[in-house]
């Protein structure tokens, strides 16, 4: 008798080697009970666990259960800030890319844990923050959410920010008071969506978030002191649909002509002992 795990393990296989292509139905949980010698309940699992992994798709009453047709390859987003006439852009592939919604001002927002590392601020402290949905007009499911998190000495010195920030966008407004170019810094990472999350970006379930943290930096704020976050852009996308791709530069260690190795790398080392699991 299996087990609900060895089932979907079987099928996940079948999936990856191509033995099952997308649109090709998956045995019902009766035939999966009969030929693996198990109860509805487990074969109800593994197709739960498939379907959670974003491979298959339930299309309700007796239809039954689907190889999901995913993306073939990946929009790569090569990531730059660009210029046009309606002002910055992240990236020669998003040029023609729209607002899709209106942007959201919230003045209460609360900042989260991750974010106020990178704005500089007290997780949980108010700030502004300006919601928006952008996609491709012709692609619809080339889409991403924006957040774009305001450190509250940004706004006290640029209120535009805060609201109507009129041409050219919060990115003008803050170069004008700086009076000198905005520098940026990204990070990626990844996530699993929320609910309204899925929904907007027309996730299938299973599918994780492909998340980017821009940060904007004036480097000698007028006020004083040492460089400013003025802001962090938390971007969030399908990783099935898009990828990004940065230069690798060489570091100063790896400067040509190289020093030549005097250990092995693949030598296997033995991790250190984590200890016992900490309470849930």
């Amino acid at each position: 008798m299996a087990s609900a795990e060895e089932i979907a393990g079987e099928l996940r296989a079948r999936i990856r080697s191509g033995d099952l292509q997308p649109g090709d139905r998956l045995p019902t949980m009766a035939e999966l009970g009969t030929s693996y010698e198990v109860n509805r309940q487990t074969a109800r699992q593994a197709l739960i666990a498939l379907k959670d992994e974003g491979l298959v798709e339930y299309r309700g009453g007796r239809a039954g259960t689907f190889v999901r047709l995913r993306p073939t390859q990946r929009l790569v987003r090569a990531r730059s800030m660009e210029r046009d006439e309606l002002g910055y852009y992240s990236g020669p592939d998003v040029q023609h890319w729209r607002a899709l919604t209106q942007t959201e001002v919230d003045h209460t927002a609360r900042v989260p844990e991750d974010i106020a590392a990178l704005l500089g601020v007290e997780p949980g402290s108010p700030a502004v923050v300006r919601r928006r949905l952008n996609g491709d007009p012709e692609i619809r499911e080339y889409r991403q959410l924006t957040d774009s998190w305001l450190h509250p000495a940004a706004v006290a010195a640029v209120p535009a920010i805060a609201g109507d920030s009129g041409l050219g966008g919060i990115y003008d407004r803050i170069e004008e008071w700086a009076g000198a170019p905005l520098v940026w810094e990204e990070e990626a990472t990844s996530a699993t969506p929320s609910p309204a999350e899925a929904e907007a970006l027309l996730l299938p379930t299973g599918v994780p978030l492909l998340r980017l943290l821009r940060c904007s930096i004036v480097t000698e704020p007028p006020t004083g002191g040492g460089p400013l976050v003025v802001e962090v852009n938390d971007i969030r996308m399908s990783g099935e649909q898009f990828s990004v791709r940065y230069p690798l530069e060489r570091g100063p260690s790896a400067r040509w002509p190289v020093t030549p190795a005097t250990g092995n790398f693949y030598t296997p080392v033995t991790p250190a002992d984590p200890g016992p699991p900490g309470d849930l």
